[in-house]
């Protein structure tokens, strides 16, 4: 599939795997420049046999709140709703998109159709967010009360795991635990989750140059991973891994 994405300038952490060079996330306006949401889908309309999928992405999106709103509301005065698939990026770094939004904006999300939000897990403990983001560790908690607000929504919502750490000790009891969180927020909502093997571009490979630890992270990905595989087949039938990622039901999610 082809995308427009459209990335907000900016971003509370810094992954060290972000494929995003850090020059530009940091709302440097030397490197970016303002535009209104419907600016944006003028920009998409110029392209000849455009893409049907348009991706907010960053930096963190939800820095700016009230972009997804401002971005469906633009596809309908365009007559584009009904054929482009709006999707969003969430690092669940923060909760602006519940404590500043108006309710009109809250219930336009969630009653649009072609809409997704797919929400990034840092880490499979605390210590493993705190050395992927930069973070305070205790926001490796918080992560998951934004991600059940998010649930809760009745959105189309999928997600991503990163498992680097570059602690190879109590791997496979971490991904364990990170897997009871997501099921305690929806018990099916890890089919819904791609453990997002990190690679190499290259804003990642000058940051790898002689750093030791998050060499060794790469490898102790490969371990994680393998451990969020089993975890899914001990706890998931053959029928329900079979099934396509879309179609994995939520508890809160009405078709």
């Amino acid at each position: 599939m082809t995308a427009l994405v459209f990335q907000n300038a900016a971003c509370a952490w810094r992954c060290w795997y972000c494929f995003v060079p850090e020059e530009l996330l940091k709302a440097d306006l030397n490197r970016s420049e303002w535009f209104t949401a419907a600016e944006l889908v003028d920009l998409y309309r110029q392209i000849p046999d455009g893409p049907r999928i348009i991706d907010l992405s960053g930096g963190s999106p939800d820095l700016v709140p009230e972009w997804t709103p401002w971005m469906m509301r633009a596809l309908i005065d365009a007559g584009l709703a009904e054929t482009t698939y709006l999707w969003t990026d969430d690092n669940l770094s923060t909760a602006y998109l519940f404590d500043e939004l108006a309710p009109a904006d809250l219930a336009l999300i969630r009653s649009y159709r072609n809409y997704g939000r797919v929400c990034c897990v840092k880490g499979f403990d605390a210590r493993s967010f705190a050395f992927n983001t930069r973070a305070a560790p205790q926001d490796y908690e918080r992560q998951f009360e934004i991600l059940r607000r998010l649930l809760a929504l009745g959105l189309d919502v999928y997600g991503y795991v990163t498992l680097t750490s570059p602690h190879d000790d109590g791997v496979a009891q971490g991904v364990a635990d990170l897997m009871d969180r997501l099921q305690a927020i929806d018990p099916k909502f890890p089919l819904r989750v791609i453990p997002l093997r990190i690679q190499i571009f290259t804003p990642v490979e000058q940051r790898l140059a002689r750093h030791e630890a998050r060499e060794k992270s790469l490898v102790v990905q490969e371990e994680a991973i393998a451990a969020w595989m089993g975890e899914l087949e001990r706890r998931f039938s053959p029928n329900l891994r079979a099934l396509q990622i879309c179609d994995v039901p939520l508890r809160t999610r009405v078709a």
